[in-house]
């Protein structure tokens, strides 16, 4: 029995016999026997900022050879920075935002432009908190019920995501975690424009929320998820994301398009933003065109409205959040845009510094997506992105709770070992392994 249950099922016991003593054997037994507190969970009431044009300067995505300094200079604007095809251009002070959108619709050398927004982890927007409850080890981390919800035993049998790039746009790595650090294949900074994707604190309230470096640890905890779905997958670290979870239009657009420039197979985004953008859209045209799966947290706003973006986009698998039993997670959003739903309750990953935490937010959930999307692509390499999402959706289980609610949550719950499962030969598997990976 999980010990979760264990100490429900004695509490419970406690409530219906009047004057029953519970021994504080009972409780250390099993509050030691890999005990598992809850993080704090998102708060949708939280949310302390509009994503909507509030950069001042202009996002824009480059026509094949075109010149982002011709452009800019064209029309007075400055060019802040250009990566990828995708440059920010800021208006002069005596030529509004609005004109130069307007001039820059009809220049055949600008295929896409938009006011720049911010995008960001949604559990950096409702300040949820990466949470240690003091049994964060490597076994716990291999071993966590989200594991055995999602039959990863099972799916490891038939396949372990061999040598298939996943590309992780988020706040950076800590490149020297056990979880990680032979996982990793590349990576770069698109916040300080340089090649080490590494995570760090910024000691700065960069997005003026009171907190400081909240989203801190963040890509490390995904990296880790991943990697825990499919550990013969090689991680490509896009830091498009400060610690505060900061990150903008350019950042993410052009982040998507190096991993497509690197050979990336899947691409997990757990971050968004209430608009949606066609810098980012474009990019992900180009990803769709080169049959990479992306993948995109749902958003932790507890309702079906608004709907976070990239998650909304048709070239993504959407993911919403549920526990390690397949009940709705409160915070998850919904929605007829969601594809469907992994565990996002209490997730223990990798923390930098070599250190474990629990998290909890839709983010995790698209972790495990992306993951078992490695798993499938790697037993199907020529699979489009179609593919995946139809054998993932066909094989997923019922989500419970919440009455109608359920009903919003796509195909259901993320079943691995069920998505793995027609691949199993009558001679055995056909994917990597023979036996499940112990880490």
């Amino acid at each position: 029995m999980r010990t979760e249950h264990f100490i429900a099922s004695v509490m419970r016991a406690a409530r219906r016999v009047p004057g029953l003593v519970i021994a504080p054997v009972v409780l250390a037994f099993a509050l030691t026997s890999c005990g598992r507190a809850p993080s704090t969970a998102p708060d949708p009431m939280r949310a302390t900022h509009s994503d909507i044009g509030d950069l001042g300067d202009v996002v824009i995505t480059l026509a094949d050879g075109a010149d982002a300094q011709a452009v800019a200079s064209q029309y007075g604007a400055q060019l802040v920075s250009v990566q990828f095809g995708v440059a920010v251009l800021r208006p002069s002070s005596t030529d509004p935002t609005d004109a130069l959108l307007t001039q820059l619709k009809t220049d055949a050398r600008v295929t896409t432009s938009e006011p720049n927004a911010v995008l960001e982890p949604a559990e950096a927007l409702q300040r949820t908190i990466a949470f240690d409850d003091g049994f964060g080890t490597l076994a716990t981390y291999a071993e966590q019920p989200a594991g055995t919800d999602i039959g990863l035993y099972a799916a490891h049998y038939i396949s372990v995501g061999e040598n298939i790039p996943v590309a992780i746009l988020d706040t950076g790595i800590d490149p020297t975690h056990p979880a990680v650090a032979t996982h990793i294949a590349g990576g770069i900074d698109l916040v300080d424009h340089d090649s080490n994707p590494t995570d760090v604190r910024s000691f700065t309230d960069t997005n003026g929320n009171g907190l400081i470096d909240e989203a801190y640890g963040h890509g490390t905890h995904i990296a880790g998820i991943v990697a825990l779905v499919a550990p013969r997958a090689k991680l490509l670290i896009v830091r498009v994301l400060d610690a505060n979870g900061r990150g903008d239009v350019q950042t993410v657009a052009a982040g998507i398009r190096w991993a497509v420039a690197q050979g990336a197979r899947v691409i997990n985004m757990s971050l968004g933003m209430t608009t949606a953008s066609p810098a980012i859209e474009a990019a992900l045209a180009l990803a769709a065109k080169n049959a990479v799966v992306c993948v995109a947290s749902a958003g932790n706003w507890g309702a079906s409205s608004p709907e976070d973006y990239p998650a909304r986009s048709p070239y993504v698998i959407a993911t919403a959040a549920v526990d390690a039993a397949n009940r709705v997670a409160d915070f998850s959003s919904y929605g007829n845009f969601v594809a469907l739903a992994a565990p996002g309750v209490s997730v223990r990953s990798a923390y930098p510094g070599g250190l474990w935490r629990m998290w909890s937010g839709t983010s995790m959930s698209a972790g495990f997506v992306s993951g078992t999307a490695a798993l499938l692509l790697a037993d199907h390499r020529s699979w489009f992105p179609s593919d995946v999402e139809l054998r993932l959706q066909s094989t997923a289980a019922p989500v419970f709770g919440a009455g109608t609610r359920a009903a919003m949550y796509g195909a259901g719950a993320l079943s691995a070992g069920a998505a793995l499962a027609p691949d199993l030969g009558p001679g055995g598997a056909l994917g990597q392994a023979q036996a499940p990976i112990r880490r």
